[in-house]
């Protein structure tokens, strides 16, 4: 009998945790849907964009660099 009052006591302190943390996750994402921004979006946008500004510089670097190499080797 006492093995079936652990269990069960078990089962309802897992169901209340998992009910707890549904609802603290219900609240803090209150407002928030697919989509919309958030408070870091602005940061990450801005960091993304960075980067790429930063590839789109390095790639342009090394096409004239292979327009430059080319160059010198059809001029032989």
């Amino acid at each position: 009998m006492t093995g079936v009052v652990t269990g069960v006591a078990v089962l309802v302190a897992t169901v209340l945790v998992v009910v707890v943390l549904f609802l603290l996750a219900r609240d803090r994402a209150r407002g928030h849907g697919p989509g919309e921004a958030d408070a870091n979006t602005d940061e990450v946008v801005a960091g993304l964009m960075a980067e790429l500004r930063k590839w789109q510089a390095e790639a342009a670097h090394w096409k004239a660099t292979a327009l430059r190499l080319q160059r010198e080797l059809d001029e032989r």
